[in-house]
């Protein structure tokens, strides 16, 4: 039995029973899928009154968050396994049982690839990555990026890595995968698990920049290992997360904030760093050329 949780807040009329079916329409393995209502104004079942499965079951709790919301759908799964997904994306067909198999009878965390699209699903961009094995330090330094939802979780990672930290409003999948990573390996190909529908609704895009940070999930992580403390390792995973820091910066042509944080993370590992810092140099003008002229013209329009 492998529990498919979804949380749910605020769903889309259409996408949720589009994420709801793709989420039974697996088959290969038996499967349970648990939706939580996470405190809605209306109930969401009503939205799911055209699917009589009896493997689906609608849960309600007081609003949580997607971290409180997934903890109360794995309290009441009951599946050897855990899959989490969303209630605006869509399942990939035999994902689940794939992922059951790569999880195979040593209880590794199974992984697959993620297809990220537009609203209306039209690809974009395929997420995932080649790391087998202990993927622990690789995540820490950004080669191992997967979307939770497309990964399994024996129940063993899942109550070893413990609950949810529902102090995240972002990047809680991230500090969630680093736990689970330090009691399993990992195993994964190269297919498509999930369907990643991006819209302004999603919890990044609604993030400004400057707070879409993994800084607490490391400071977490290296409060539990002391033995990672004051290691090159710490200092090369705390390069990178200045690095991802600096890029959002530039993105946002907050140029100033982004200089800041690409001083940080060469100091603290210049060579693992440099590579990355160069391309953001490289960059770095045409943007600032860019603002600059956006801004001249400004100036230069007539005053009323």
């Amino acid at each position: 039995m492998v529990s498919l949780v979804m949380p749910t807040w605020k769903p889309h009329a259409s996408w949720f029973p589009e994420a709801v079916s793709s989420a039974l329409e697996e088959d290969r393995c038996e499967i349970e899928l648990i939706v939580v209502d996470d405190g809605n104004p209306e109930p969401v079942a009503a939205l799911l009154s055209g699917i009589d499965d009896p493997r689906l079951e609608v849960i309600a709790i007081p609003h949580r968050g997607v971290g409180g919301a997934r903890n109360a759908g794995i309290e009441r799964a009951s599946g050897e396994a855990i899959r989490f997904v969303d209630a605006d994306d869509v399942v990939e067909p035999g994902s689940t049982a794939k992922l059951l198999e790569l999880s195979g009878p040593d209880g590794a965390i199974g992984y697959g690839s993620t297809l990220v699209c537009d609203i209306d699903l039209r690809p974009e961009k395929t997420v995932g990555a080649t790391v087998q094995g202990d993927a622990l330090v690789e995540c820490m330094l950004g080669n191992f990026f997967v979307y939770i939802t497309g990964m399994l979780f024996p129940r063993r990672v899942i109550e070893a890595a413990g609950d949810f930290d529902t102090g995240f409003e972002a990047n809680g999948d991230y500090d969630y995968v680093l736990r689970a990573l330090e009691h399993a390996p990992v195993r994964g190909e190269d297919f498509v698990a999930s369907r990643y529908r991006r819209h302004g609704a999603s919890i990044t895009g609604r993030q400004p920049a400057a707070e879409v940070k993994s800084r607490r999930a490391l400071d977490k992580l290296f409060e539990r290992r002391p033995d990672l403390r004051g290691t090159r390792v710490e200092r090369q995973a705390r390069s990178h997360f200045q690095l991802g820091a600096a890029t959002r910066m530039l993105r946002a042509g907050q140029l100033g904030a982004c200089a800041r944080h690409l001083l940080a993370a060469l100091r603290l590992a210049p060579l693992s760093a440099a590579p990355a810092a160069a391309k953001l140099l490289r960059a770095f003008p045409r943007q600032g050329a860019r603002r600059l002229l956006v801004a001249r013209r400004r100036w230069a329009r007539p005053r009323r």
